[in-house]
């Protein structure tokens, strides 16, 4: 195996020389620290760049990508622009590690809904937000069922969160929201620790310096679910993504940029996102922990 690998450095295989010691930071240069590899199942980690490209031809590319994204109805320019930059985009989330603030500067264009969705695809080779929702609706009987059944404590709350159903039964992104927050609680997991509600976007942007990730919905009334008017995502204070319209696609599209920016998950929430990669998307869905292998257990009854 060792050979191996020093065929695949010899080759400049970006997978592996990113790990080289001479690649690494001066602080980093001890063989078994900061090690740069897939963790959640990504299929084309660190790829190579494309044959005859090189890094100033791709950060030309880059540049001309900026001017595209500003252009009204250009979205198939935009998308073979952002396919041609993918691997010269992953040299930058992976070898350079920039914050967030600065990503989203040099590649506004990733943030959108649609852009996430084709650079989880080219990760992964999965769909996102079609195979997300399709899950989360497929188990959604189950789960509910599943909370209906839950004693004590937790039950209480799950059945308090269940009854918002009762105001409109048949409103689908309800349903998605009811689910994805009550799966939370059965999990064991704090929606606070993710989601926080507003009732103007003024206390939202006093609030999002404070926020490492989470998304936030604002309701003017509290106590009316039509009132919703904005749903975002917020990383590393910064307001990286609003206008999602509901709790299930800003869900969604959080997963989608873990991916993209190579985010860990919250250590309080490893279970919760572990769902949503393994359950509801079903990227590395064989090899779950002991909470999600026995909660998909009883879904599969």
């Amino acid at each position: 195996m060792g050979n191996y690998r020093s065929k695949l450095r010899n080759l400049e295989i970006p997978e592996v020389t990113c790990n080289a010691l001479k690649h690494k930071h001066p602080t980093d240069r001890k063989p078994a620290k900061n090690i740069k590899k897939a963790k959640k199942a990504e299929v084309n980690y660190l790829p190579p760049y494309p044959v005859n490209e090189t890094e100033e031809s791709l950060e030309q590319q880059r540049k001309e990508l900026l001017t595209e994204t500003k252009k009204k109805n250009n979205a198939r320019a935009v998308n073979e622009k952002m396919a041609q930059t993918f691997p010269y985009r992953r040299h930058e989330v992976v070898n350079l590690c920039p914050s967030v603030k600065e990503f989203m500067e040099r590649w506004p264009g990733l943030f959108e809904t649609s852009q996430i969705n084709e650079e989880f695809c080219r990760l992964t080779t999965e769909p996102l937000e079609t195979k997300f929702m399709s899950m989360l609706d497929q188990y959604t009987p189950k789960l509910l069922g599943l909370f209906q059944s839950k004693g004590g404590a937790v039950g209480e709350r799950l059945k308090a969160n269940m009854s918002i159903l009762l105001k409109d039964p048949t409103s689908i992104s309800l349903k998605r929201e009811v689910v994805i927050l009550c799966l939370m609680d059965y999990l064991g997991e704090d929606k606070m620790a993710l989601i926080k509600e507003y009732c103007s976007d003024d206390l939202v942007w006093d609030d999002i310096p404070q926020q490492v990730m989470g998304i936030y919905m604002i309701r003017k009334d509290p106590s009316n679910d039509d009132s919703l008017e904005d749903v975002g995502i917020v990383l590393e204070g910064v307001k990286v993504m609003s206008g999602l319209g509901d709790l299930a696609r800003a869900c969604s599209a959080l997963l989608g940029l873990t991916y993209s920016l190579n985010l860990s998950y919250p250590k309080e929430l490893r279970y919760t996102f572990e769902a949503f990669q393994k359950l509801f998307v079903e990227v590395e869905g064989t090899k779950l922990s002991g909470k999600l292998h026995t909660l998909r257990n009883k879904l599969l009854k």
